[in-house]
C-alpha cells in the first residue's frame, strides 16, 4: 500500500483563522520544516506533499530546502464548511474531538477536494493528512497507524488515534477521500451520532488504533497556530528535544497539574441578574441571586482588551441572568468587537440565553458582531415539562413554542445574511425532572439542527436542592481543572474562581479595583490553586470546593 503525507500550508492564516506560525522559528527551526522533518522519519510514508497557495510555493520551498518533500500549488476555494468547522472547534481546541456537531481536529486541516487532486496525480492508495503546524508529530505513531490500516479489511476506509491535536494525523483510503469530496462534508462528521442510523462510537471500532493511556487521556493542543499552543510547544521542546507521543502525553499531564496561563482561556461574563424565569428549577435564579448590575460597558470593554491579548481567548456572556436583558446588549457586543482596538475582540464569543428576549434587533446585533454560539437553555422537549421547569408556579407563562419560533428566526436571518453565525445550540440540563425527555430532546434537535448540548445538573456545592439523576464525578478527587483555565465575572465587577459561587460570597478580586491578570495570578487565586495541588479542598472560601461535584469538568 502506497501512502503519502499531505500538509495544507498557508503562511498567512491558519486553518482555524488565527495568524499562521508556519514560518516562525521554534528552537531555531521553522514550524513547517520541523513538521516535515518529523514526517521524514516515518518509514511507511513514500512522499510528503505540501499544498500551498501558488503565491506562497516559492517561500514554502525555501523553508523546506533540503528536505524530502514536494511543494505543490493549490488554489482551491475555501471549504464550504470551513467557517462552520472553525466556529465549532473554538471551545475544543485542546482535544481531538469535542467540537459542536462532532467536528474534530482533522476537519481543521483536511480538505478532501484537494486530496482528490493528489490521488489523480500520484496514484497512491491512501493519504495521511497531517497539520502543517505539527512540529512534534510522532513518526512512529504514523507508521503504526499505516501498518494497522494495512492489516484491517473491514474497517480500512480510515484510521485515526485518540491523541492531542498535532501528535498524529488521519489516514484516509483513496475511495474514502473521493466519497467525502463528492459528499462535500468534513471527515469528522462521519463520526457523528445519527439517530436514524445508530452505531457504536467510532472509538470502539477498528478504525481507531488503540494508543497508550498517556496519549489517550492527555489534553493540550500541539498544533502551533495559537499564542498558547506555540508557547506550550516552546516549553515542551525546552524540556525534551525529540519527544515521542508518550513523552508528550506525560509532559502535558504534568504541565496541566502545575502551571497556569497568565490569563484565563475562557471568561464568563454576567451582564445582569435579570431573568425571565426567576423560579427556574435547574439553576440558581430569582431570590437565590443577589441583585447585581447591569454591568458597565466600560468594564466589559476593558476586560475584553486585556483577555484578548492572547489570540485564542474565549468569552461567554452568561452568568445568573439572561444577557439579552442587559439594557445595552447591542452596545456590549459592539464593545467586545471594537474595531478601533488592536485586535478584533475574542477568538470565540458565545451567548447563553433562555431565548425569551430574542428580538430581531438582538439577533441582527449578534450577526453584526460575529457571535459564534447562541446557546438556548430549553431543558425540555415537551411544552408541559418546559413550563414546569422554567416557571413551576406559573407554568403557562413559559412558552416553549414561542422560544422555538425565535430560534427559527435566527436561522432565517443568518440565512438571509449568508452567514453560519451564530450557531444556535439547544441546551439541556439533565435532572430527575426531565431525564425522561433527554433522548427525545437529543435526537430531535440533532435531526433538526445537527447540534445539541447536554450537561449534568449542578447543586452548586450544596447551595441548592440536588435534583441530579446520578453523581457523575469520578471516585478519585483531583485538583479542579477549571482553576487553571477559566473564571467568572459577575455583573457587579466581582470575579469568582468559578460559577459555583453564584452569590459572589468569596470573590477572588474585583475589576473595579484590579486588572484581570492581577486577579488571575493574585494571592487569593494562588492560595486556592496551592490548596488544590495539595488536595486540601476544605480550605477554599466558604468550603465550596469540598462540597463541589463539578471539579472534573473541563
Amino acid at each position: 500500500m502506497k501512502v503519502i503525507a499531505a500538509l495544507a500550508a498557508n503562511l498567512e492564516m491558519s486553518s482555524i483563522g488565527t495568524k499562521s506560525r508556519l514560518s516562525a522559528e521554534l528552537h531555531g527551526v521553522p514550524v513547517l520544516r520541523r513538521t516535515v522533518e518529523r514526517l521524514m522519519r516515518a518509514k511507511e510514508i513514500t512522499d510528503i506533499v505540501v499544498l500551498a497557495p501558488s503565491d506562497q510555493t516559492d517561500q514554502c520551498a525555501q523553508l523546506l530546502r533540503g528536505t524530502r518533500s514536494t511543494v505543490t500549488s493549490c488554489d482551491a476555494s475555501p471549504m464550504p464548511w470551513a467557517s462552520l468547522v472553525q466556529t465549532s472547534r473554538k471551545w475544543a481546541l485542546d482535544g481531538w474531538r469535542g467540537g459542536l456537531g462532532s467536528t474534530t481536529c482533522f476537519d481543521e486541516y483536511t480538505d478532501c477536494r484537494a486530496l482528490t487532486g493528489l490521488l489523480d496525480t500520484t496514484g497512491v492508495d491512501a493519504v495521511m493528512s497531517v497539520s502543517a503546524a505539527a512540529p512534534v508529530v510522532d513518526p512512529r505513531m504514523i507508521d503504526t497507524m499505516i501498518q494497522h490500516n494495512r492489516r484491517e479489511t473491514e474497517f480500512a476506509d480510515l484510521t485515526f488515534v485518540q491523541a492531542p491535536p498535532g501528535l498524529a494525523g488521519i489516514l484516509l483510503r483513496a475511495d474514502t477521500i473521493r466519497q467525502l469530496a463528492e459528499q462535500n462534508i468534513p471527515v469528522g462528521w462521519t463520526f457523528a451520532y445519527q439517530p436514524d442510523n445508530p452505531r457504536k462510537d467510532v472509538i470502539f471500532l477498528e478504525c481507531c488504533l488503540e494508543v497508550p493511556m498517556e496519549v489517550r487521556y492527555a489534553v493540550g493542543r500541539c498544533i502551533a497556530d495559537t499564542d498558547r499552543s506555540l508557547q506550550r510547544l516552546k516549553c515542551l521542546l525546552d524540556d525534551m528535544d525529540d519527544p515521542d507521543a508518550v513523552a508528550v502525553g506525560r509532559w502535558l499531564a504534568a504541565a496541566e497539574a502545575k502551571t497556569f496561563e497568565q490569563l484565563p482561556t475562557e471568561v464568563e461574563i454576567e451582564l445582569t441578574t435579570d431573568d425571565p424565569y426567576p423560579e427556574n428549577l435547574l439553576r440558581p435564579a430569582g431570590s437565590k441571586i443577589p441583585t447585581r448590575g447591569p454591568i458597565s460597558k466600560e468594564i466589559v470593554s476593558r476586560l475584553s482588551r486585556e483577555a484578548t491579548a492572547m489570540d485564542d481567548s474565549l468569552i461567554v456572556l452568561g452568568g445568573f441572568g439572561d444577557p439579552l436583558r442587559h439594557p445595552d446588549f447591542t452596545g456590549i457586543l459592539a464593545s467586545l468587537r471594537d474595531t478601533s482596538a488592536s485586535s478584533s475582540g475574542p477568538f470565540g464569543l458565545a451567548v447563553r440565553s433562555t431565548g425569551v428576549d430574542l428580538t430581531d434587533d438582538k439577533i441582527e446585533a449578534m450577526i453584526d458582531n460575529r457571535v459564534d454560539i447562541l446557546s438556548i437553555s430549553l431543558d425540555a422537549w415537551s411544552s408541559d415539562t418546559y413550563g414546569k421547569l422554567q416557571s413551576p408556579n406559573h407554568p403557562t407563562k413559559a412558552s416553549l413554542d414561542f422560544v422555538r419560533k425565535r430560534m427559527e428566526r435566527v436561522g432565517e436571518l443568518t440565512q438571509k445574511r449568508s452567514t453560519a453565525k451564530p450557531i444556535v445550540v439547544p441546551s439541556f440540563t439533565k435532572s430527575k425532572d426531565n431525564v425522561h425527555e433527554m433522548d427525545a430532546f437529543y435526537d430531535g434537535w440533532i435531526r433538526k439542527l445537527g447540534v445539541v448540548t447536554i450537561q449534568g445538573y449542578s447543586h452548586y456545592a450544596g447551595q441548592i436542592e440536588n435534583r441530579s439523576v446520578i453523581n457523575m464525578a469520578p471516585s478519585t478527587r483531583i485538583p479542579c481543572r477549571r482553576l487553571r483555565s477559566r473564571c467568572m465575572v459577575l455583573a457587579d465587577g466581582c470575579v469568582t474562581a468559578c460559577e459555583q459561587d453564584f452569590a459572589g460570597m468569596a470573590p477572588i478580586g474585583n475589576l473595579n479595583e484590579n486588572s484581570l491578570s492581577e486577579i488571575w495570578s493574585g494571592g487569593v487565586m494562588t492560595k486556592l490553586r496551592d490548596a488544590h495541588r495539595d488536595h486540601r479542598y476544605d480550605e477554599s472560601p466558604l468550603n465550596l470546593c469540598a462540597a463541589c461535584d463539578e471539579w472534573h469538568r473541563p
